[in-house]
Parts: C-alpha cells; structure tokens; sequence
C-alpha cells in the first residue's frame, strides 16, 4: 500500500506530460499524438535535469506493471471482427509477419552494403594520402 502512495505522484506528474502534450498537439498543428509530445517533452526534461529519474521511476514502474490492463479493450475489441480469428486473421498474421520481416532483411542489406561503401571510401583517401 505504501509503495502506491508514493508512486500516485509520480503517476500523475507522468500524466501532467501526456496532458501537456495534448495539449500542445491540439493548440499546434502538429500531425503528432500528443502523447507522444508529452513523452518527448519528459524525456527532453530528464536529459536536461530538470526531473530526476527517481521522481517518475517507481510510477513509470507501476504503470508499466498494469499494463495488460490497458490492452484489455483492444483485445474485447477484436471481437467484433470474428473473422480475425478465422483462416483470414491468420492470412494477415502471414501477411504482416513477412512485410515485416522483409522490411528487416532490406534494411540490414542496405545497412551493410552503406557500410562498406563508407569503408571503402576511407581506404581509398587514406591510400591517397
């Protein structure tokens, strides 16, 4: 109970940011969730040192810990779309799983090939010097 107590704060200084973020997000017109301006914002604050970690830490903490809480409507929510859970959600999941994994294997390629590319233009000026 006391271990609550005290991270109640630092929860709500945590949503002090996702309010502000809000905020920002509807005055602006910024195509950014304000959540994660708010998020952005408390990193900036923590990098800076205007908040210490151990101000928001054990909040963050018991946040992260109830999280399955949070993903209890989108779950109750999927079952609107009974054919999700058929032979066609599981086409998507295929569907999903590859684009991604090809999005992976593409970026690595090019990653690598950058990297060499990088490599050999710095033997090239060294061997001119």
């Amino acid at each position: 109970m006391r271990s609550w107590l005290l991270a109640l704060p630092q929860v709500l200084l945590l949503y002090v940011f996702a309010w502000a973020g809000k905020w920002i997000s509807m005055v602006l017109p910024l195509h950014i969730p304000g959540s994660l301006i708010g998020m952005g914002m408390l990193f900036l604050c923590l990098q800076l040192g205007w908040i210490r970690l151990s101000w928001v830490q054990a909040g963050a903490t018991l946040v992260f810990s109830q999280m399955i809480l949070f993903f209890v409507p989108a779950i109750a929510g999927i079952m609107q779309y009974p054919w999700l859970l058929g032979m066609k959600g599981l086409l998507v999941l295929i569907i999903v799983v590859s684009g991604s994994a090809l999005v992976m294997i593409s970026t690595g390629v090019i990653a690598e090939r950058m990297f060499k590319l990088g490599e050999v233009k710095r033997r090239d000026s060294v061997e001119n010097l």
